[in-house]
């Protein structure tokens, strides 16, 4: 049950989607997409076993599909209340994969900032917070060429049902998650600003992060 297959789009065909993205490893592709899920995945990071992070009878009596992503990071469950962002940045040996995750996710925060008047933490692993209660986790891959910044912002409190369904606690935590379950760890983001429609927050967000060049990547 550990063969689940790395997250590439001609392994995907039989979802509505691509689950995490891919397409912006390609050369000629635009390098942000920020998306909204159309079905309930699970995602295991690169280094995670799936019985340990996941309630696997669960997932096989809803046929909630698995795969595991070529990055790093923790287990997620994407779902229409999740926004999904993807930002692939052109390689700079002077940088690391500190400099990416944090440069990527001090881009959603000032889209949160300047928006929306949301003030929130960038926390251990890159996650972001609100009052101590995540809502966003990160991820990152670095191929030859690339540095692909992957993220999922839970944003419907809806969601929370899967989450807690789907994937059990964690084998590796932050510190400042101290102990908490999912309920009481994370907050969904409809709960500290108004948005209305998901798909236009994704726009918004996706022209944000280019058109404020983002996108081109920390400086060496």
């Amino acid at each position: 049950m550990e063969n689940f297959r790395p997250l590439y789009s001609e392994h995907s065909d039989f979802l509505p989607e691509e689950p995490l993205g891919e397409s912006v490893l390609q050369e000629d592709a635009f390098p942000v997409r920020v998306w909204v899920p159309k079905s309930p995945v699970i995602v295991l990071g690169r280094s995670q076993k799936a019985h340990k992070e996941i309630f696997l009878e669960a997932t096989r009596q809803d046929s909630v599909p698995i795969f595991k992503r070529m990055g790093g990071g923790g287990c997620v469950m994407l779902d229409p209340g999740c926004v999904c962002v993807a930002i692939r940045y052109p390689r700079d040996k002077h940088l690391g994969v500190v400099d990416y995750l944090t440069h990527s996710s001090k881009a959603i925060q000032a889209f949160l900032y300047q928006e929306h008047g949301l003030v929130s933490e960038l926390r251990e692993n890159y996650d972001l917070s609100h009052k101590e209660k995540k809502f966003l986790g990160a991820s990152l891959y670095m191929p030859k060429d690339w540095s692909v910044y992957y993220c999922v912002i839970l944003v419907r409190n809806s969601s929370m049902e899967g989450i807690s369904k789907y994937l059990s606690k964690p084998s590796k935590e932050p510190k400042y998650r101290a102990e908490r379950t999912h309920a009481d760890f994370l907050n969904p983001l409809e709960n500290h600003i108004e948005i209305d429609d998901l798909q236009e927050f994704a726009d918004d967000l996706q022209t944000f992060i280019y058109e404020q060049d983002w996108y081109l990547g920390p400086k060496s």
